[in-house]
């Protein structure tokens, strides 16, 4: 759960320069951080980010988060030769700067839904959870198209 301040009306300052009353704590343009009544303000503030929030909470998620065993096997099962081998490339890749080089191939020619599988969960090693077994078999797959 994403949490972010509210406004109260004790959080805004007049400025006599403009003459309205700003939020101290947020000058972005959102709705109620400049207001004539620092009353209706805070209410309004506080409807703007929570309705913000939640449209970000309904629209980041996606429907399936692939792992990268599932992208191995998808690439076995689905893919051509040439998807087959850079997925085989990002499973040798030795050092952390290689492997972003391959996913930054394989951004051009693995399907979209699977950027998550390789590009984001790298970094707590999921490659390495890849059993032997699929292994072997992605490199079947490759051999026996050679």
């Amino acid at each position: 759960m994403s949490l972010f301040r509210t406004a109260s009306a004790q959080d805004y300052v007049f400025n006599p320069e403009s003459g309205f009353w700003e939020l101290s704590f947020d000058s972005r343009p959102v709705r109620g951080t400049r207001c004539d009544d620092p009353e209706l303000g805070a209410i309004q503030y506080n409807e703007a980010r929570a309705k913000f929030k939640a449209k970000i909470k309904e629209g980041v998620r996606p429907e399936h988060v692939f792992e990268f065993t599932e992208l191995v096997t998808w690439a076995i099962e689905n893919g051509d030769l040439a998807q087959r081998e850079i997925v085989l490339e990002m499973l040798q890749a030795e050092y952390a700067d290689h492997y972003s080089e391959i996913a930054a191939r394989a951004l051009r020619i693995i399907p979209s839904h699977f950027d998550f599988a390789y590009f984001w969960t790298n970094r707590n090693g999921q490659r390495f959870r890849v059993s032997v077994e699929l292994r072997q078999a992605l490199v079947a797959s490759i051999e026996g198209d050679e």
